[in-house]
């Protein structure tokens, strides 16, 4: 039966691979960036806020140049579809600023290392003068990772807004259907959840290994399972040994299958599956439990299911994309400590049926150690 699970397990990853790249609408590059071009140190107060506010500049700088090309057509041709939601691509546009904004309120004084003005109050044209300040005062040490960031946050927003132009079309975690629905931007400042997508995998498997890992340093994360996976692992496990592997980790679920939950016919089935069967295993659960539909697609209709079964949706809003081939764990690690910088809250998203996350968090721990970042508990929600 153990034999069976993994032919299982590797014959799903195949899939989810593929069609992630598919449906998810993601773009063709993948926006990376070395953070080693960043001549200081992180793990401090300040030397966060210092970062962050240097990250947001760039993001904000690119975002103005992207305000100035944004008739339908031009959009089309940039964002290679054939139509656009224009009014989401601008929502997600407000949202987005408005959020820098606030983000720009929590940095701490300037010191040793800034060069660039703040005008107070904040505004979105003072942010902008100030962006282009730092273009033109950039320090001989910073240049290099400069040309990096530019070239990161270009290819960043291109997926962000490819997200926004497909939206309500093709739903995703780019904005909210329902204001119940939790994507990390309410949380404190610095404040940040682990998620975990797909699993279980099978026993002493990559599911097993980040568990462990989290249990060392006494952090606890979300894991969405798929139905037929933690049905597939409960088989040739037992009840009690699944419970104890997940341990003070919140179980969630991702449906049965990894379908779009926006298109499949069998989407209220796929949920009531994935919530009884973790139910049985763990019958204790008292608390509403997080659904996050695949590729982050699903209907009004969908929401008003999962809240009549106390349960409601938790997307994400720091998308790791360690399923991708295209990039390495340590990339996975830089990628998610610059947005961790810009976004300065929210929820992480993470596979644990491959191997990246559990090798790019220890990475990410180590370089914010002593920056002030909380690793929220999710029983605490």
């Amino acid at each position: 039966m153990n034999s069976l699970l993994k032919r299982i397990f590797i014959i799903f990853l195949l899939q989810v691979s593929f069609a992630s790249s598919l449906l998810a609408g993601g773009p063709k590059k993948i926006a990376k960036i070395n953070r080693s071009l960043w001549p200081y140190q992180i793990n401090s107060v300040y030397e966060f806020d210092f970062a962050s506010r240097m990250e947001m500049l760039v993001l904000i700088n690119v975002l103005d140049d992207q305000d100035k090309c944004n008739h339908i057509d031009s959009l089309k041709k940039y964002l290679g579809l054939e139509k656009v939601a224009i009014e989401s691509v601008n929502k997600w546009k407000e949202q987005t600023k408005e959020i820098l904004q606030t983000n720009f309120k929590s940095l701490t004084p300037a010191g040793k290392h800034d060069f660039v003005v703040i005008p107070t109050p904040i505004s979105w044209m003072g942010l902008v003068n100030s962006s282009k300040q730092q273009e033109k005062a950039m320090p001989d040490n910073l240049k290099a990772w400069y040309t990096e960031a530019k070239e990161f946050y270009n290819s960043y927003v291109y997926e962000q807004m490819r997200l926004a132009a497909l939206f309500p079309r093709t739903t995703s975690e780019i904005l909210n259907l329902d204001t119940d629905e939790i994507n990390g931007n309410n949380f404190g400042d610095k404040q940040f959840l682990l998620t975990f997508d797909d699993g279980p995998t099978h026993v002493n498997g990559n599911t097993d290994k980040l568990i462990s890992t989290l249990r060392q340093n006494n952090i606890n994360g979300v894991f969405f399972v798929l139905g037929d996976m933690f049905y597939a692992r409960r088989k040739v496990t037992s009840d009690d040994r699944l419970k104890a592997l997940y341990g003070k980790n919140i179980v969630g679920s991702h449906g049965k299958v990894h379908k779009s939950h926006q298109k499949y016919p069998e989407w209220k089935s796929s949920i009531s599956f994935t919530a009884n069967i973790i139910d049985s295993v763990i019958p204790e659960r008292k608390k509403s439990m997080y659904f996050r539909p695949p590729y982050g697609q699903r209907t009004q209709e969908v929401i008003n299911f999962l809240e009549q079964n106390n349960s409601k949706v938790m997307l994400w809003n720091i998308d790791s994309q360690d399923w991708n081939a295209k990039i390495s764990s340590s990339e996975v690690a830089d990628r998610i400590i610059t947005l961790m910088l810009v976004w300065r809250k929210g929820i992480l998203l993470f596979h644990d049926i491959h191997p990246k996350a559990n090798q790019a968090l220890p990475l990410i721990w180590k370089q914010l150690n002593k920056a002030g970042v909380t690793w929220l508990d999710p029983n605490s929600l």
